[in-house]
């Protein structure tokens, strides 16, 4: 009987060791802290005024820019094929040309670069509510947003930004980069792992 009791424990500390080792072993993300409340207008002219409850990736990029958007839209659709099936997950692309960025513009550039708009939204609003978002809540930097003047050029991050399902922000990561999305994919994981404690 003794040594059935002895074998119980010995399993028992076995497990919440176990347990305890694959607690601590979770990625550890820095808090930057919350989005404050935004109002802008998805690629069907919805409101959107935040993600609450899902957790989001989010970049900038505007529809007639040649240099480091391709690049970002790219990386969005690498995340969106990769994370396909999971609903926890949302993708959102920020426009940062409100002016020529339209809903319709946003719903035909989504349609073009195959994006699954039930997940990944592209969103618009006044030059406001860009710039309130932007360099108030991601703390980006932004300049000229639907400048007078095509040639004026728009300014913005190559950032994108993991945001948990409270609205905090809690990773940005360079969309140029090779590695960027192994390490949202990597960093998602353990939010989910971490909501899920």
């Amino acid at each position: 009987m003794l040594w059935i009791v002895l074998g119980v424990s010995l399993l028992l500390i076995g497990g919440l060791s176990i347990a305890k080792w694959q607690s601590s072993h979770i990625p550890h993300l820095e808090d930057y802290g919350a989005i404050p409340d935004f109002s802008l207008l998805d690629q069907s002219g919805t409101p959107v005024s935040n993600f609450r409850g899902h957790i989001w990736v989010a970049d900038m990029i505007f529809t007639h820019c040649g240099s480091l958007c391709p690049t970002l839209t790219s990386k969005m659709l690498a995340l969106q094929s990769a994370l396909k099936g999971n609903n926890s997950v949302r993708l959102v692309s920020v426009s940062v040309d409100p002016r020529d960025d339209t809903p319709d513009t946003l719903r035909n550039y989504a349609e073009t670069h195959h994006a699954d708009t039930s997940r990944w939204m592209f969103l618009t609003g006044t030059t406001k509510a860009v710039y309130d978002l932007i360099k108030g809540g991601f703390h980006m930097p932004l300049d000229s947003v639907g400048g007078d003047q095509k040639n004026i050029p728009i300014i913005h991050s190559p950032r994108m930004i993991l945001i948990d399902a409270r609205g905090h922000m809690r990773g940005y990561y360079n969309g140029l980069e090779p590695a960027t999305q192994s390490k949202i994919l990597s960093d998602v994981s353990a939010l989910e792992a971490e909501a899920g404690q």
